[in-house]
């Protein structure tokens, strides 16, 4: 059994949306469903992409302590 998916409400500028709903056009799909497609594929290769570059500086002794923001 899978989880429920979570509702996501989100604002995109004018031209960002209308580039957003010709490609949904093109691709013959509903706006959302590609919205939700190319979002998920961003999210899941910038998580992968830190979790190789966390397991990187582990190997190489790095402790990942947070550094202090700047005052």
């Amino acid at each position: 059994m899978s989880l429920e998916r979570k509702d996501l409400r989100l604002k995109l500028n004018p031209d960002d949306h209308a580039a957003l709903a010709l490609l949904a056009d093109a691709e013959e799909r509903e706006l959302a469903e590609l919205a939700e497609q190319i979002l998920v594929r961003v999210v899941r290769r910038r998580v992968h992409a830190a979790m190789v570059i966390a397991d990187k500086a582990r190997r190489l002794g790095i402790a990942g302590n947070a550094v202090p923001a700047d005052e």
